[in-house]
């Protein structure tokens, strides 16, 4: 999420104006699409005003704020499925993002090549909201296509996907 594109204003990049959106809990699809760093200590995002790593969202996690919206949580960055053991709890974005209540995450295991990942994203939303398919179809296809299209570049198995396969995309616009 940190902004390298200006042309998209809807970007987030201070720290604080992501924990306060998630926080808010009115968030229906999060997509980051960043450089992760992944040491011993854990992940971490530079952005604007500094790092942002997945003990902040612990006040979200307490307080379950994600669960009335159950957002998809996509985060496209080098080994943002990673986890650490922290004081013999699970730290990372995946049980910080599932535990304050979003209804799903996708995240890669291993560092990924920035044009697969962008395909990867593009072929997985296409699939899941354009053409409807549930969380496990969207991603399937999303691997394939990929595999075929960056033969040899590994990306493609680097997904990790956290929810129902089951599970499909709805507009919250057509419910009010």
């Amino acid at each position: 999420m940190p902004r390298r594109n200006r042309t998209h204003p809807d970007d987030i990049t201070p720290t604080s104006s992501v924990t306060a959106l998630i926080k808010g809990g009115h968030a229906g699809l999060l997509h980051f699409a960043c450089h992760n760093s992944f040491t011993g200590t854990g992940s971490r995002v530079t952005m604007a005003d500094g790092p942002f790593d997945p003990i902040d969202l612990a006040s979200a996690a307490q307080l379950r704020t994600l669960r009335p919206h159950r957002p998809l949580v996509f985060f496209n960055a080098c080994r943002s499925a990673g986890e650490i053991d922290w004081f013999g709890e699970s730290l990372g974005w995946a049980p910080q993002f599932l535990t304050a209540g979003a209804g799903a995450f996708v995240g890669t295991l291993w560092p990924v090549r920035s044009r697969s990942a962008l395909q990867f994203a593009e072929t997985f939303y296409q699939q899941l909201i354009t053409h409807r398919q549930p969380l496990g179809k969207a991603s399937l296809a999303a691997r394939q296509i990929t595999r075929d299209l960056y033969d040899g570049d590994p990306t493609w198995l680097a997904y990790a996907m956290y929810g129902s396969p089951a599970a499909t995309a709805h507009s919250t616009a057509s419910r009010e």
